[in-house]
């Protein structure tokens, strides 16, 4: 599962609109130069700071992040560049870049080294 997937099936779990800013969360962190260590510090802080109204849809948010996180970003030392872009759904993103700095930056974010 990608961050993408990840967001969509975040969405539909609940219209709670707790439920609905943990996706929020993970479609502003593409747009962040955050890292994915720095993502999953910050989901892990929001989804237990935050009261989503029904323990069953609390649980199935936390379940999905938590596959998400062992999988993306504990697993993130086993993948080659490309999972990774993947895997955190910046593939277009990384395509735009136009500068060595941009893309040196984006290897750093996704835990990297240049190439």
């Amino acid at each position: 599962m990608n961050l993408d997937e990840l967001g969509q099936k975040i969405r539909a779990v609940s219209d709670d609109p707790v439920v609905q800013g943990v996706a929020n969360q993970l479609r502003d962190w593409k747009a962040s130069s955050d890292t994915a260590h720095q993502l999953s510090v910050a989901m892990e802080r929001y989804i237990g700071n935050v009261w989503i109204g029904s323990d069953s849809d609390h649980a199935q948010v936390y379940s999905l992040w938590s596959e998400f996180k062992k999988d993306a970003i504990l697993g993130i030392s086993g993948m080659t560049m490309n999972e990774r872009l993947y895997t955190f759904s910046l593939l277009d993103r990384f395509d735009t870049l136009q500068t060595e700095n941009d893309r040196n930056a984006m290897y750093l974010r996704l835990h990297a080294s240049a190439a």
